[in-house]
Parts: structure tokens; C-alpha cells; sequence
């Protein structure tokens, strides 16, 4: 016989649905994507103030390539292709991506819904467009 007060030993589930399956996306947060973007900013200017000009090239090179390895690591951690990387190379694309890279959370591609602190950085991110638009625009005026 059958203890009406025990817990059930299935999970219980609306009519029709089923349970989502927990998947782990790999890849690196959004908080050590900033991080290590700021990181690399940082060390490209270093290496255009102290270093020789013909080492600056190369290691300019090793540093897009990290950059590149970033944002295929970041794309993994939101839920899209990672190749989309590639997409670094086009001018106004790039700005998109890096823009999805620094606000959405984890497995975004299969949530499609911001966290509080994806909002937020919405935000700033618009700001800080609308105040590139308006800086271009004085300069371009003035």
C-alpha cells in the first residue's frame, strides 16, 4: 500500500512538459571575459609605449589572437557557435559581438532572458553608444 505522505519518487510535471535538462556550457563567465579584455587593453598599450616597434607588430599579433580565443571561449558560456569569433574581423559586427559578450549571461541561446546585472550593462552600453554618437557628432560639426 501506498504512503500518501511520502514524497513522490518521480518529479512532478505540468501536463505535456518536460523537465529542462541542467547543461553546461564550458567556456568563461562574463565578470573573467571583462577582466581579461580589460587585461589584454591594458598590456596592448604597454607594448605600443616600451617596445620596439618590430617586436610591437608581433606581439600585437599574439595579442588579437588571445582576443580572438576570448570571445570563442565567451560565445561557449553564452550558448551560441563559438565561431562566431570570426566575427571580430567585420567593423560594425565586432562591436555587436563584443556588446553580447559583455552582457548576457550564461546559456543565453537557450534562456533568451537578461539577469539583472545583463540589464544593467544594457544600459551602459547604450549610454556609452549614444555618447560615442554625440562625441563623433561635435567633432565632425565643430
Amino acid at each position: 500500500m501506498n504512503n500518501p505522505y511520502a514524497s513522490p519518487q518521480q518529479p512532478v510535471v505540468a501536463a505535456g512538459a518536460a523537465l529542462p535538462v541542467p547543461r553546461h556550457y564550458g567556456g568563461i563567465g562574463r565578470l573573467s571575459f571583462f577582466g581579461l579584455w580589460i587585461g589584454l587593453i591594458l598590456v596592448n598599450v604597454l607594448i605600443e609605449l616600451f617596445v620596439v616597434s618590430d617586436v610591437a607588430g608581433l606581439l600585437g599579433l599574439v595579442l588579437g589572437i588571445a582576443l580572438f580565443a576570448l570571445i570563442y571561449f565567451r560565445l561557449k558560456n553564452i550558448g551560441m557557435n563559438p565561431w562566431w569569433c570570426l566575427a571580430l574581423i567585420v567593423p560594425i559586427l565586432n562591436l555587436l559581438l563584443l556588446i553580447r559578450c559583455l552582457v548576457m549571461p550564461e546559456g543565453y541561446a537557450d534562456t533568451k532572458e537578461l539577469d539583472a546585472v545583463g540589464k544593467v550593462a544594457t544600459y551602459v552600453a547604450i549610454a556609452a553608444f549614444a555618447l560615442l554618437v554625440v562625441c563623433v557628432g561635435i567633432l565632425l560639426l565643430g
